[in-house]
């Protein structure tokens, strides 16, 4: 019987081998699409935003996120020393001509899924989820999220839900081959939500939606902060905007002060948070 299967197996093993170039030459082609898009995406950013001009001839390095995520974070360094990352995406409707996405970015020495707040155990997994972004360890008897932007170890009781962001499709986000093309800065400077408390007082009502338009508009002399309710609203995190980016002069982005400017699609930002105009400046609101 043992016989009967060699002719087999020797067919097999043929059709395996005469597979691999082409298996290598896509791949080649697929990291070539990939790195070119960083750069693409990276020198776009650099050369319209002043905030990002470290990025200009900043070298770059690729970490995958999670396991069948199709999901990447870039981090960007110069002079060694981290000046910010990308967190890019495979377009689920990818065909043969890889459709990239850029979920997130931002710039300062913080990144997320940072080495410096890394957890220590193998076991920890990245999970990519906007705002709610975390490691999982999953060495211990229950499951453990580890926040991705500070560090911070939440409870075990804590529920994983599924990410925000896959329910987004991607005419909502940058895409390759897109520009930016307006940008503003709302408040140049690192700022505390709790330094203007306007918006806490303003969560008990229902009629503090803020549109895009009504975001561009706004001035550093009205502060705007976002309150995100993350993990089943067992967490309030709360940023103060501090940018507003537009690409193609359509897909619009907001960047939020948190160790560093992060910028998120505005689209995912209104759909998780709530943004509050602080009318006052004064903390003894």
């Amino acid at each position: 019987m043992t016989r009967r299967f060699l002719p087999f197996i020797a067919a097999l093993l043929s059709l395996m081998l005469l597979s691999l170039p082409a298996f290598a030459q896509d791949e080649a082609s697929w990291d070539k699409q990939f790195q070119a898009q960083i750069r693409e995406w990276v020198d776009a950013i650099a050369s319209r935003d002043p905030q990002f001009k470290q990025w200009q001839d900043a070298k770059t390095d690729v970490q995958t996120l999670g396991a069948g995520q199709h999901q990447w974070l870039v981090s960007i360094k110069k002079a060694d020393k981290q000046v910010g990352y990308l967190v890019i995406g495979e377009a689920p409707d990818s065909t043969s001509h890889e459709k990239f996405v850029l979920l997130e970015y931002g710039v300062g020495e913080y990144i997320l899924f940072d080495d410096a707040f890394a957890p220590k155990e193998i076991a920890a997994e990245p999970v990519y989820d906007g705002f709610a972004s975390y490691w999982l360890i999953t060495q211990k008897s229950d499951a453990q999220m580890v926040n991705a932007k500070t560090g911070e170890m939440y409870p075990t009781s804590f529920q994983i839900s599924e990410p925000a962001v896959d329910a987004f499709a991607g005419e909502q986000l940058i895409q390759n081959g897109q520009r930016l093309t307006q940008m503003r800065i709302l408040s140049a400077a690192e700022a505390d939500p709790f330094d203007h408390i306007g918006w806490v007082s303003q969560m008990s009502t229902t009629d503090t939606d803020v549109s895009w338009n009504q975001l561009w508009q706004q001035n550093y002399t009205s502060p705007v902060t976002l309150a995100v309710p993350i993990h089943q609203s067992q967490v309030l995190a709360p940023f103060v905007v501090g940018s507003l980016h537009l690409w193609n002069d359509q897909n619009a982005y907001v960047g939020v002060w948190d160790e560093g400017l992060r910028f998120v699609p505005y689209s995912y930002a209104h759909r998780v948070g709530r943004f509050f105009v602080n009318e006052t400046s004064s903390p003894a609101e």
